[in-house]
């Protein structure tokens, strides 16, 4: 069997394995994640930002430079945002403060149903965030017009899959919050 790892590959598995971790904590804990994953993402930008405006050029950042094999300050910032971002989506999961509960009232299929859409939906954002990152678009301060097609265009012209969810990050990012929000309208809520 010869396996060639490529951009499409590594993009699979990582949604896969999100997928999965979705799947194994549930939908409440995943809805928990995406809604954690919209606060990192507007965390981690402007971290990684602020990290950029008051770090580069020091010795700390070019250590940075250095340990990650990032040729520009630009690409640390890219690195410090996808960093930063992971921690904190890892941290929303597992400590945030917040709590979803949703009602269980439709069968046992409707649910597995439900939690897969929620599943795929989380792997999306979480992607799309990276992916966006990588472009070197913030969502605080805009974007760079001459690095957005510069720094993707690598994965972008190798993989079908980074094709796929850059063309589609506009559904990534609103799915999920409006998926969320019809299934709490709809919810029925429990006689007090």
């Amino acid at each position: 069997m010869d396996i060639h790892l490529s951009w499409d590959l590594f993009i699979i598995v990582f949604f896969v394995v999100i997928v999965a971790y979705s799947l194994i904590i549930g939908r409440d804990n995943t809805l928990k994640v995406i809604l954690g994953t919209y606060v990192a993402a507007l965390s981690a930008d402007a971290g990684g930002s602020i990290f950029g405006k008051y770090f580069s050029g020091s010795e700390m950042f070019l250590k940075i430079l250095k340990f990650a094999s990032l040729g520009t300050e630009s690409a640390a910032v890219v690195f410090m945002k996808v960093l930063f971002f992971v921690g904190l989506v890892i941290l929303f999961a597992v400590k945030g403060a917040f709590f979803v509960q949703t009602n269980s009232d439709r069968s046992g299929p409707i649910r597995l149903v439900i939690s897969l859409m929620y599943a795929v939906m989380s792997a999306g954002l979480i992607v799309s965030v990276i992916l966006v990152f990588v472009s070197g678009v913030s969502f605080v301060g805009g974007g760079n017009a001459q690095t957005t097609g510069s720094a993707l265009w690598t994965m972008y012209s190798q993989s079908t899959m980074v094709k796929s969810i850059v063309g589609n990050s506009y559904f990534w990012f609103s799915v999920p919050a409006l998926a969320f929000l019809i299934q709490s309208i709809y919810n029925k809520k429990p006689a007090a």
